[in-house]
């Protein structure tokens, strides 16, 4: 019994030590804190510059969700959401207009690097921003060309909300010239 009552009397001493122990520390935290944040420094950042944080205005799900909300980004940090858009849908229209072009977009047994070649070749000839033709190289490494077309709709999406448009469906009813009506 004696030895019940004395680990009973250890731990409510061992606590309080702990309580007493653990106030001091955060006691000395908050007295120090601020000339350790003034110390300290983060090397994975440049000093003086801060990155950016771009919030997508919608949220997309799905494979080209993904992709088509990484471009986004990538537009809004460069400035070029505008120029991002016409050339992305100009590729678009391209693929859709050639049936050759259309063809080695969707084939798959054509080896990566004569893709990312390709759309290298493609992207320098009509001068497409350095953002468009980094992103169509990605698609093109990852086998996701065939993607392209659901991609361009996605971003589109994306770019409305940006410059606050909405989309909107309006339905009216044709008068004729016979049925006039007073007021």
């Amino acid at each position: 019994m004696a030895l019940c009552n004395r680990v009973r009397s250890g731990i409510s001493l061992f606590t309080k030590s702990t309580f007493l122990t653990s106030q001091r520390s955060t006691l000395q935290r908050s007295l120090v804190a601020p000339f350790i944040s003034l110390a300290s420094r983060n090397y994975a950042n440049v000093p003086g510059q801060k990155e950016t944080k771009v919030k997508v205005p919608l949220a997309l799900f799905g494979g080209s969700g993904n992709y088509a909300s990484a471009l986004y980004i990538a537009s809004v940090k460069a400035n070029a959401v505008e120029k991002v858009e016409t050339e992305l849908l100009q590729f678009v229209e391209a693929v859709k207009n050639s049936p050759i072009f259309s063809q080695f977009i969707r084939d798959l047994s054509v080896a990566k690097d004569v893709r990312v070649k390709v759309i290298q070749d493609i992207c320098g000839e009509a001068k497409f921003s350095d953002v468009t033709k980094n992103f169509l190289v990605i698609v093109a490494e990852n086998g996701r060309l065939k993607n392209i077309d659901t991609i361009a709709k996605r971003f589109a999406q994306l770019s409305m909300a940006y410059k606050g448009e909405v989309q909107a469906t309006v339905t009216t009813v044709v008068v004729s010239s016979v049925n006039k009506f007073k007021l």
